[in-house]
């Protein structure tokens, strides 16, 4: 018998290296800063410029949502980023020098990636060489036991 609980106990353990470590999740199994980082990284790069760079970010809060009338659960983080723009965003609508802006592009100077109700989303210009402070927000929602972030993919 005790070497049957050996043989058991040492299976579980080699189970447990060999699975997935979402799969062990029991507690703390939100999501964590990096994916969060990861989802505004793409976001940036989608929206305005594969060439961004992330000079800060932090996160400034974070909290599960009462989503169970969807059916499943949910997290948000609110965060502030720096992001500069080596070589800009969007130059095609440099507005013109009498301050007409081009079709397809906004005037709007308020930045986000957002992806509910504040996104901009015509294309917006950045002017190279400049930095933008990001007062945003991210939702993860789960699916399928990972979380999905607003860029699409699951972390």
């Amino acid at each position: 018998m005790k070497k049957l609980t050996i043989i058991a106990l040492m299976l579980v353990g080699v189970l447990a290296v060999a699975s997935p470590a979402k799969a062990f999740c029991l507690m703390n199994c939100e999501p964590k800063p990096d994916a969060v980082r990861k989802v505004f990284e793409n976001v940036i790069k989608q929206k305005f410029d594969a060439d961004a760079i992330i000079e800060k970010f932090d996160i400034t809060r974070g909290w599960a949502l009462d989503v169970e009338g969807a059916g499943h659960a949910g997290y948000e983080f609110y965060f502030t980023a720096l992001v500069k723009f080596p070589k800009g965003a969007h130059l095609e609508c440099k507005p013109e020098a009498d301050g007409k802006i081009k079709e397809g592009c906004s005037a709007s100077a308020y930045y986000s990636t957002t992806i509910q109700n504040q996104m901009i989303k015509e294309k917006q210009y950045i002017e190279p060489g400049k930095v933008i402070e990001f007062k945003d927000e991210t939702r993860f929602d789960e699916v399928g036991g990972s979380w999905k972030g607003q860029d699409g993919n699951k972390y």
